[in-house]
């Protein structure tokens, strides 16, 4: 009969202990695991943006996907069925790989630039003098310019040159070679309507993060 050396027998049996604390460790995370998912809900399919949708895109199948997620982890109002968002306008931009809300589409039966006017906003197309185009979803300063000579506040006094800001962070709905559309509040229509008219527009790009958003804006 083969005999066993004491320091075989005790390797073996630290073996054996070890596989019994590791299974007893695995078996511990999974339940840990299990009673984790329990709590976190269900998962859900919900809509998520493939790449960024800015303001004024009409929504495609190439723009959306679905992904699963857990129940608890999901805000109120978000899309579970991409038929839910094809076809609509969106009104408040979506970053890629977010949450499609329906806070972010205009209603069905909205579409092209109305579908993407926020209440209380307006769309006013300008024209620029120079060679700035940027890309719909920019943000831009306006700044008119008054030529020596110009009456520029229609009191009757000359005024001397002059460049004035009129609308601050407004964002670019739409570029096109004779004009840029931007979206703006009631006030601010006004008064670039009144600046067109007066004198020369120029366009300053700013930074996404000084896009003002328009007095009377609601998140549908």
């Amino acid at each position: 009969m083969l005999r066993r050396s004491p320091r075989a027998l005790g390797l073996w049996a630290g073996a054996v202990a070890l596989a019994v604390v590791t299974g007893a460790v695995v078996a511990g995370d999974l339940a840990a695991l299990h009673r984790r998912a329990g709590t976190l809900g269900p998962e859900e399919a919900v809509v998520v943006a493939r790449a960024a949708l800015p303001l004024g895109t009409t929504v495609t199948p190439a723009d959306i996907t679905t992904r699963r997620v857990h129940a608890s982890q999901l805000p109120a109002g978000v899309l579970h069925d991409v038929n839910d968002a094809l076809g609509r306008v969106v009104a408040v931009p979506v970053v890629a790989g977010a949450f499609v809300h329906t806070a972010n589409l205009a209603p069905r039966g909205r579409t092209g630039l109305d579908g993407a006017l926020p209440e209380g906003t307006r769309a006013v197309r300008i024209t620029v003098e120079d060679g700035l185009r940027p890309h719909a979803g920019s943000a831009v300063d306006v700044y008119v310019s008054y030529a020596s000579g110009t009456d520029t506040l229609g009191t009757g006094r000359i005024t001397g040159a002059s460049a004035t800001l009129v609308a601050a962070g407004a964002v670019v709905l739409d570029t096109s070679a004779d004009g840029v559309t931007l979206l703006v509040d009631a006030d601010r229509a006004a008064a670039l309507a009144d600046a067109s008219a007066r004198g020369t527009l120029f366009l300053a790009l700013v930074p996404p993060e000084d896009a003002v958003v328009p007095l009377g804006f609601t998140p549908r």
